[in-house]
This record gives C-alpha cells, structure tokens and sequence, in this order.
C-alpha cells in the first residue's frame, strides 16, 4: 500500500481532493513479467503505482534493452497522459511482479485538470524529476567509475524497494539488471560484485543481493 501523502501528483492536495481523483481511477492488476506499457503505443492511461513493482524500459539502436528506472509503490508512469494530442509512451513498463496500479483514462485526466488544476502542475514536476534523475545519471556517466556508479545504482535502488532484517538490506535484482541501471557491462558489474561479496560488503544469491555493509560501498 502507499502513504497519500508522500505521493508527488497529490502534492499541494487535501485529502478530499486526493480521494476524490482516486475514486475516478480504476484498479489494473498486473502479473510478474507483464507488460503494462509498451513504447511508441498511445498514451491513453496515466498510471500510479499501489502495490509490486515496474521496470521502465527504452530500446537501444541494437535492440538492446535499457533499464532507466524501476518503479516502486507511489511512482506515477504515463504522464503524458495529461497532454491534449495523444502521444506515443516514452519506453516500456513490465511488471517485476504481482501488483497493482491506479490508472486513468486520458479523458478523466483532462476532466480532473479542469477541477483540480495542482494536479497538471504536479505532472510537470514528476516528468522534470526524471529528466534530473537522467541527467544526473548521464553525468555519473562520464564523472564516475564503473564502481562508483554501481554502488550508487544498488544502494538507491535499496534505499527505495530495499527490505530490511536483521542481516541488512535485501535489494531484488539481477546482475543484468542492475549493470542496466549502472551503465556498465554484465561481466563488469560481476566483476565488481564478486569483488564486494569477498569484503564481505554484500552477499550475493540468485535474483538478489544482501547489502551487509553500505559504508564498503561508498568508500
């Protein structure tokens, strides 16, 4: 579930207001590997998510598939919802697993914009949050090591979808994954891992990894 009132579109929002907007969604369940949407497709739905979580995903000029984000319970896709001309989806939104999201029609948004005109402006502050979150990967890109921009991936990765037990931190993820959204290489981001497991900063299993040590990470 998630908390409304940390939810960026509700921002500036009363709690009637915020209900009144979620009683004109309608529920989408998803199912693990599920393609909720797909690039270039009209973007007919916003979408908000409530449970599970979501890869958002472009194509390269290869056909390579590149993970820009993964998406975790308050997380808004399909803004573009809000504009008036139908316009393809940026990437690709496949499920991770079982969950659910709020959705609405591009004719409900357009209606709710009128009534509760805080809720285009907080759209436009997402999508300009995610361009920051872009360019700031883009500049780890070149200001960065492979290292530094991995352990930079998993610990916000763990800091946002992370469960906590006594151990440390759980983050759920593959090694390709999570190479995507550090910008190197599979057998880099191995490497590096391996490295990590013997400093006994991480330990690693099938699908996961177990942060034990976060301060390793950073230094």
């Amino acid at each position: 579930m998630i908390d409304r009132s940390s939810v960026r579109l509700f921002a500036g929002l009363t709690k009637e207001e915020t209900a009144a907007i979620l009683a004109s969604a309608f529920k989408l369940r998803f199912s693990a590997s599920e393609t909720i949407v797909e690039a270039n497709q009209p973007a007919t739905r916003l979408l908000l998510l409530q449970s599970g979580a979501v890869d958002f995903t472009i194509l390269a000029g290869d056909g390579h598939e590149i993970l820009l984000r993964r998406l975790v319970p308050g997380n808004v896709f399909g803004v573009a919802a809000f504009l008036s001309d139908t316009s393809g989806y940026l990437g690709s939104a496949k499920a991770v697993g079982d969950g659910a999201a709020y959705a609405w029609t591009q004719s409900t948004v357009h209606r709710l914009t009128k009534s509760y005109p805080r809720l285009f402006e907080n759209a436009l502050r997402i999508a300009l949050r995610y361009i920051a979150l872009y360019a700031e990967r883009h500049v780890g890109i070149v200001s960065k090591s492979a290292e530094g921009r991995l352990a930079n991936a998993l610990t916000s990765l763990g800091s946002r979808a992370g469960h906590k037990h006594d151990r440390g931190l759980t983050v759920d993820i593959k090694n390709e994954d999570l190479a995507s959204l550090a910008d190197v290489s599979l057998f880099t981001a191995s490497r590096i891992l391996k490295g990590w497991e013997r400093q006994g900063a991480i330990q690693k299993s099938r699908g996961s990894v177990l942060i034990r040590a976060p301060e390793k990470l950073i230094a």
